[in-house]
Formats: structure tokens, C-alpha cells, sequence
């Protein structure tokens, strides 16, 4: 039997979320980890995060 096959095209020039701003991912991360997710020191992180993930188009 014939595996299906998805034949919808790619999106091009857009990355996944997942392979953007991974410095900036792991210095939030790891600022939320050592500190707790509403820890004023975080707060530079999480907004340099959203910052570059909003550059490359996505919305969080």
C-alpha cells in the first residue's frame, strides 16, 4: 500500500519558529530557569526574544 504523500508547496523564504533567534532563546531560557519566568532580570531577555522573532514575522 502507497504511503500518502503531502504535495502542498513549501512556504518560501519564511523559517520555522523553531530555528530563528536561538541565542536569544537560550539566554531567555536559561535567565527563566536559574530565575523563574516573572523575575525582573528576565524581563531584558524575553523582550530581545520577542524582538528578533517579530523580525523574522511571527507574532508571540
Amino acid at each position: 500500500m502507497p504511503k500518502e504523500v503531502n504535495t502542498e508547496p513549501l512556504v518560501e523564504g519564511k523559517p520555522k519558529p523553531c530555528c530563528v533567534c536561538l541565542p536569544e532563546k537560550d539566554e531567555r531560557d536559561q535567565c527563566i530557569l536559574f530565575n523563574g519566568q516573572d523575575s525582573d532580570k528576565c524581563k531584558v531577555f524575553i523582550q530581545e526574544y520577542r524582538k528578533c522573532m517579530e523580525s523574522h514575522g511571527f507574532k508571540i
